[in-house]
């Protein structure tokens, strides 16, 4: 029996899918085949490799793809009016916009565009994107280019301002100059002085590492924003995509997620990004088979990428990148135990 499609198309469509529910922790397999004629172990199956899949399992799963991320069809939080963004970019891309070390991907312009939105609209905004792809350095390279134009600020929670109510609103109060001092006696008052001085001086709130939040504190930013959107306060909340799935599963978080205005999950560096990049810092003598080691390798991260180059830069120098060298520059820096890193 003749194969419908080749292995290589079959192979970029699994990859694309499975990129969009790393992205989406909140959606199954079993989820997008409900909006197909395939049974949900058929997607499953497809998924994982143990089936090649036709053109009816691949055209399906790709059809239902282009509506999840256009935002027809399974929106997070299910707020169907929801802005939904997605950083899938299918053009053949030969250059990379590139200010000193700093490259404008599309991670970068997808992060921009929220920021923006949550200004202009005043609303709630969530980036969410597996650590390393760029969340953090495109919010702060959107806030060099508004600098003086918008007034926003960043906080970046920790394990333990992520756990604090008071700690929280103490720490964000100090940036506006409250005057109440802190502790657990005056955390009401923290508030209403920060909700006064925000609606004096509207600004966008960046919250980065979001995941390391718990519930409350979310509640806690979800009651700021209701008190002073009128007014022009937006939030952005950049996250691994975990909190994603505590958005739909955990009930107090519901009350933030119906809020949210504009959705924006990240798969991360693109490989046609990744060539230009690697082209332009001056790697060129690359095996192919070498180069899709190394996109599979660097997971979409940046971060990766950048110190990988810095790596076979340093080491490898006029010198043809086999897989081999791949090989040896991931035994130094993606070890299981420093992925996250």
């Amino acid at each position: 029996m003749k194969r419908q499609l080749s292995d290589e198309i079959c192979g970029a469509a699994r990859e694309r899918v499975r990129r969009l529910l790393a992205a989406r922790p909140d959606l199954r397999a079993e989820d997008l085949a409900q909006h197909t004629p395939l049974a949900g172990s058929t997607a499953r199956a497809w998924l994982s490799g143990r089936i090649p899949g036709g053109r009816e399992v691949v055209g399906q799963m790709l059809r239902v793809a282009d509506l999840v991320e256009s935002g027809e069809i399974l929106v997070p939080g299910g707020r169907h009016e929801a802005v939904m963004l997605s950083d899938d970019n299918q053009t053949r891309i030969t250059r990379v916009a590139r200010q000193g070390t700093f490259y404008e991907t599309a991670t970068v312009r997808r992060v921009a565009e929220v920021c923006s939105y949550c200004v202009e609209h005043a609303a709630i905004g969530l980036v969410t994107g597996t650590f390393g792809v760029g969340k953090s350095e495109a919010a702060r390279a959107w806030r060099r280019k508004t600098a003086g134009k918008i007034d926003s600020l960043v906080f970046e929670f920790s394990e333990f301002s992520g756990a604090s109510k008071v700690g929280f609103v103490g720490g964000l109060g100090r940036i506006f100059g409250t005057e109440k001092s802190t502790g657990d006696q005056n955390g009401c008052a923290i508030f209403d002085e920060l909700c006064e001085r925000l609606r004096e001086r509207p600004t966008l709130l960046i919250f980065d590492q979001g995941e390391c939040a718990r519930s409350r504190i979310h509640q806690i930013i979800r009651q700021l924003h209701d008190r002073t959107n009128d007014a022009g306060v937006g939030v952005v909340i950049l996250a691994a995509p975990i909190l994603l799935a505590r958005l739909n599963k955990m009930p107090d978080l519901g009350a933030l997620a119906s809020r949210i205005g504009i959705f924006a999950p990240l798969s991360g560096l693109t490989k046609g990004e990744m060539a230009a990049i690697v082209k332009q810092e001056g790697v060129v003598d690359i095996d192919d088979a070498a180069f899709d080691l190394w996109w599979k390798q660097t997971g979409g991260s940046m971060r990766r990428l950048m110190r990988a180059i810095a790596l076979v830069k340093a080491k490898h120098a006029g010198k043809r990148i086999t897989e081999r060298t791949v090989a040896g520059v991931a035994s130094h820096l993606w070890t299981d135990a420093g992925r996250a890193a």
